[in-house]
């Protein structure tokens, strides 16, 4: 197939499989919303295609689907509940786990299995100091939410060499990203306009700088995938 053909797919299986991450979200307590009803389903859409378009005729490309239709609920989630649920990391994790070793297998290339652990293993580990440095403001669903990620970059790169620079690449660009959305929800709340209330504070108390941190990392973990793919 074509990279249009890939492209055309990628959009219609977004599509639908949007349909069905609303649902699940749904289940998950984020509350229904016409807006919602449109934009899952249609950044789901457009983040397949572009990975189809990117990748081509592989199979590769039903991880890279599977990866970006969780980080299109992870985001959403973590926008609305400032929480990243197991319930969307952990099948994820699953279902990555599946593919990889089957293709992997399939092309007799075991070794690239070694290389999505070292790679899950140094972003979580990463996402952990940072955890730990943030004295907790940074979650422990953004450390667990570095697995998935590290395991499709791990998987993608050519050797172990190139697979943890790009989760380095990628833990710096999510830090970039998540830095300048800190600062844009800081400032605004400080003028007193509140943008991505957090369900969580104690209204008395507001946190002022805290933020969802899924959409940088989503953001910048999509972006490295397709940056890898891109330069083969």
């Amino acid at each position: 197939m074509s990279r249009v053909a890939m492209a055309v797919a990628g959009v219609v299986i977004g599509g639908v499989a949007g349909r069905f991450l609303l649902v699940w979200l749904w289940r998950l307590g984020v509350r229904d919303s016409r807006s919602l009803r449109v934009l899952v389903p249609t950044f789901t859409a457009l983040s397949l295609g572009v990975a189809g378009w990117v990748l081509g005729t592989t199979w590769d490309v039903l991880a890279v689907w599977s990866l970006f239709v969780a980080l299109v609920g992870v985001t959403t989630v973590d926008l609305f509940d400032y929480r990243i649920p197991n319930a969307i990391v952990f099948p994820t994790v699953g279902v990555l786990l599946g593919l990889m070793t089957l293709i992997s297998l399939l092309r007799h290339q075991p070794g690239a299995l070694g290389q999505a652990a070292a790679a899950a293993g140094l972003y979580g580990a990463s996402m952990s100091l940072l955890h730990v440095f943030s004295g907790g403001s940074l979650g422990l669903g953004d450390v667990k939410l570095a697995l998935p990620i590290g395991l499709v970059l791990g998987w993608v790169g050519s050797g172990y060499g190139e697979s943890l620079l790009a989760v380095l690449l990628a833990f710096g660009l999510s830090s970039l990203l998540g830095a300048v959305m800190g600062l844009l929800v800081w400032a605004m709340r400080a003028w007193g306009n509140e943008v991505l209330p957090d369900p969580l504070a104690d209204p008395s108390h507001p946190r002022r700088t805290v933020f969802p941190f899924a959409p940088a990392m989503s953001v910048g973990g999509a972006a490295m995938v397709l940056a890898v793919y891109g330069a083969v």
